[in-house]
């Protein structure tokens, strides 16, 4: 449950300092309306007076017909929704005039560095990476400029908030360590909903995480490692998925990958890649030995399974519940 309290508006005004919004503005929404970044984004053109083009779902080629006809000049997308934009041939892609658009807002699912720097290379300096959750409000935002210094970053705290990277005793991790995020400003949830244990373990003298995983770069950029559920423990090393993504993507033959930790009766789990390739044949083996030129030990892919398509929730984020079922199977 959320209460709202005065200092809300301050909140929003951090908000809008650090956004490229505008009184002007020409809003093209497609996620789901269900999902806080199409409300959110929706809010905030409304608020300034902007005017809001709400499309029921999401097609690449009608959405560059619609920034093109509308002059869009914002828009919200997942990370998937960007990666279909920019699998269009190009040839497509040059059909339609963009130019208008000045803030493309990704959030919702991790987005990769190599993603990050194709959309940039497609559309211009135009893409803001954010990061926040239904229970903390908007806590991040990285630039464009941010995302090519540090790829795959989630960027700087948004002012108003605070941040703490704790270890399972609560204890700050040194800088560029992996630790649980928990995150402090006005716009934070009381607590969940009769769920006095669920809120309980959610909170640190007045933190909040949704248990999420993150670092701090040399840059001082924030970067989601994964979830904490997520984590792989292999021979005994801590393996961060998004970590590993992040170099698989780079791949030239992968167009998406998600990893997830496999039993392993030698090393208590493995790491399994499961890969989208950009066409087949897939050479599986030079994937792996590829890997290994690129990851140490424990986070180099001991197998990989090739799929047509990651399984994702409406939003754009990979199930790996599903995918860690598909493995014990």
């Amino acid at each position: 449950m959320r209460t709202f309290p005065k200092e809300m508006i301050w909140a929003m005004l951090h908000v809008f300092d650090e956004l490229p919004v505008r009184v002007d503005d020409r809003h093209l929404a497609v996620c789901p309306m269900y999902h806080s970044t199409a409300f959110g984004f929706i809010g905030f053109t409304l608020t300034l007076g902007g005017a809001v083009v709400i499309e029921r779902g999401f097609d690449p080629e009608r959405f560059l017909a619609l920034v093109e006809r509308e002059r869009i000049t914002t828009t919200a997308l997942v990370p998937t929704m960007l990666h279909r934009l920019l699998e269009l041939p190009a040839s497509v892609r040059r059909r339609y005039d963009t130019r208008s658009l000045r803030a493309v807002f990704s959030g919702g699912a991790p987005l990769s560095g190599a993603l990050a720097e194709r959309a940039i290379a497609e559309l211009g300096h135009v893409l803001y990476n954010f990061y926040g959750s239904t229970e903390t409000g908007l806590n991040t935002l990285a630039t464009p400029e941010e995302l090519l210094r540090s790829p795959g970053t989630i960027g700087h705290l948004i002012a108003g908030n605070e941040a703490r990277l704790l270890d399972d005793a609560g204890r700050e991790v040194a800088p560029g360590e992996t630790g649980e995020l928990y995150v402090k400003n006005t716009m934070l949830v009381s607590g969940y909903h009769r769920d006095d244990e669920a809120t309980r373990a959610s909170m640190r003298d007045g933190f909040f995480s949704v248990g999420d995983l993150a670092h701090v770069d040399r840059h001082g950029m924030f970067h989601i490692d994964g979830r904490k559920r997520d984590m792989i423990i292999s021979g005994g090393v801590n393996v961060y998925p998004a970590e590993v993504e992040e170099v698989l993507h780079r791949h030239p033959e992968v167009a998406e990958v998600a990893v997830v930790g496999v039993p392993d009766d030698e090393w208590g789990e493995r790491v399994r890649a499961c890969v989208v390739p950009r066409a087949l044949p897939f050479d599986e083996a030079d994937f792996i030995a590829w890997s290994r030129r690129q990851l140490a030990g424990p986070k180099v892919p001991r197998e990989v399974i090739v799929l047509d398509e990651l399984p994702k929730n409406p939003t754009g984020k990979v199930l790996k519940r599903d995918l860690r079922a598909a493995a014990r199977d």
